[in-house]
């Protein structure tokens, strides 16, 4: 397939989720907004365990995400905030036996795979950049803090005679 079309295709993959998830926070937010998935009940089911402010924050992220996804400039920083967010999503219908979900969640988890691989460059200069050098103080503060951390999780976890 030519560089070009290869570029229509991110585009359209970037618009689509872009809408899917902006639509899918605003209908969790905002009752009677059109939305293309689902569960627009969220907030209202997780409220019955106490979790209504966390079925926000997802409303809240998938609205930010996609509103992100729609900003071409962004398309990056947007599909790595969204691949998370989606494996959480595509997990859920799995576990719970949904026929045909599953399936329409994979098609989006590779648009978002496609996007990411076509950033594959600025990607991998990320990671390949020059570590951080520190100097003999910073690596003395690191690796105190490092080791008291974990004798307060230790501590915290085995310290009050549990």
């Amino acid at each position: 397939m030519s560089n070009h079309k290869w570029s229509y295709f991110l585009t359209i993959f970037q618009v689509v989720l872009g809408i899917i998830y902006f639509s899918a926070g605003l209908s969790k937010l905002i009752p009677g907004f059109p939305s293309i998935i689902g569960p627009v009940w969220l907030i209202d089911e997780l409220s019955k365990y106490n979790l209504g402010l966390f079925g926000y924050f997802i409303a809240i992220m998938q609205t930010v995400i996609g509103g992100l996804l729609l900003i071409s400039r962004f398309r990056l920083i947007a599909s790595l905030m969204l691949l998370p967010m989606h494996m959480c999503i595509l997990i859920i219908p799995i576990s719970l036996g949904w026929q045909g979900t599953p399936y329409v969640n994979a098609v989006f988890l590779g648009m978002i795979l496609a996007l990411l691989f076509n950033e594959r460059k600025k990607l991998c200069s990320l990671i390949n950049s020059k570590p951080l050098t520190l100097s003999l103080n910073s690596n003395k503060i690191y690796i105190g803090t490092f080791i008291f951390t974990w004798c307060i999780a230790i501590f915290l976890k085995y310290g009050f005679g549990q």
